[in-house]
């Protein structure tokens, strides 16, 4: 298929007009521009729903950063939740124009094609499609777009605080068009060893702080060797950890004061941060002058069973469609994680390809898009 005939898709059509609006979430810096901040593509998200016909409401979840919520109320007994985030990481570096949405051998290019703007594509089009025939829609649908998956998650948690309430829930990430049922959930800090600056020629006069951060770092590499070498999920092996930043020093002639490092914590369905937190102050114990920051992310795991009504009738929509169904767990976190944790059964699904999440040249194939688009249509509707 050519890229015109791609262009005769809707769902492709409207991929290419989320692309290329920008929507980089500045990740915590002191940052400001057009690119940053899911505002301009929140509005876009807002009219297209409006402008078919579906109720819709933004609510600022931080200064200029909205969710988007549309409903369809098909008078059914159940409601059924499609979440994807606006936001996307950053675009330095891209190969490829990050907000020109080209289409080239059947695949559209650009920031966020298939983290996550595809599965939003996806799903906003098939919800479309599929209300055209309201007295056949299955479920009640709530369309939700959040602000601040790829940094704190703030958008999927404001909208369960907000009293967000369905029977389930599909969270859209690149898949490749699988079932993600399980995953893990992360929390990440800082530690901080403190000591005593000095002359670095009178050494014996100060306190090193990144030697006794030297300490720390052999006892947390120990650690985190026992935690993968537990007993493993089947789906998700074993929780782990990682120290990923280290900064310490002022001078190579002064002997160091101040020592920080940030860790990486990937936790299992059923840990939760103080657990983790307990678990590293005792690993740490006997060393003295450090000090924990409380956890600055927390995220949540989960784990579905695979016969939960949300994998049973996904799977029987992802056959219809391709002929074959494969449910699978993954080691990152998403906003799933966060919705579980509310009381909504919620899987994980779309099109795109997780390998290219984030990458130089994202891009996603533009027939499984439209194969996304089929899925979740087929799954609206009753046959």
């Amino acid at each position: 298929m050519n890229s015109i005939a791609h262009m005769n898709d809707p769902a492709a059509r409207l991929l290419a007009e989320l692309v290329r609006i920008p929507s980089v979430n500045p990740m915590g810096r002191a940052v400001s521009g057009g690119e940053y901040g899911e505002s301009a593509l929140a509005e876009h998200v807002a009219a297209f729903l409006h402008r078919h016909r579906i109720d819709v409401r933004v609510t600022e979840v931080s200064p200029g950063r909205p969710n988007v919520t549309g409903y369809i109320d098909a008078g059914a007994e159940r409601t059924l939740m499609l979440q994807a985030h606006l936001d996307t990481v950053h675009v330095g570096g891209m190969t490829v124009a990050p907000f020109g949405a080209e289409i080239r051998d059947g695949c559209l290019y650009g920031r966020g094609a298939c983290d996550t703007k595809g599965s939003l594509a996806a799903f906003l089009q098939a919800a479309v499609e599929a209300v055209q025939a309201p007295k056949n829609l299955r479920y009640n649908v709530i369309l939700l777009a959040t602000a601040d998956e790829e940094y704190q998650f703030t958008g999927a948690r404001h909208a369960v605080r907000s009293g967000l309430k369905a029977d389930m829930g599909i969270a859209g990430e690149p898949t490749s068009l699988q079932i993600i049922r399980a995953h893990k959930g992360v929390v990440r800090w800082h530690l901080h060893t403190r000591g005593t600056a000095a002359h670095a020629a009178y050494p014996a006069r100060g306190d090193n702080a990144i030697y006794r951060m030297g300490h720390i770092l052999t006892r947390l590499e120990s650690y985190a060797r026992g935690l993968t070498a537990g007993v493993a999920h089947p789906l998700l092996g074993t929780p782990s950890l990682s120290v990923g930043v280290i900064a310490g020093g002022e001078a190579v002639n002064i002997v160091p004061d101040a020592c920080s490092i940030e860790i990486d914590r990937r936790t299992m369905p059923h840990e939760d941060a103080d657990g983790v937190m307990a678990d590293v102050q005792e690993c740490l114990a006997g060393i003295e002058g450090w000090e924990l920051a409380p956890p600055h992310l927390v995220a949540s795991g989960m784990d579905i069973p695979a016969d939960a009504p949300v994998v049973r009738e996904l799977s029987q929509a992802i056959s219809g469609v391709t002929g074959t169904v494969a449910i699978e767990g993954a080691y990152y976190a998403t906003d799933a994680g966060t919705f579980n944790a509310g009381g909504i059964p919620t899987v994980v699904f779309g099109p795109g390809d997780i390998a290219l999440a984030h990458t130089v040249a994202e891009h996603i194939p533009l027939a499984e898009l439209r194969q996304a688009t089929d899925i979740i249509r087929s799954l609206l509707v009753a046959h």
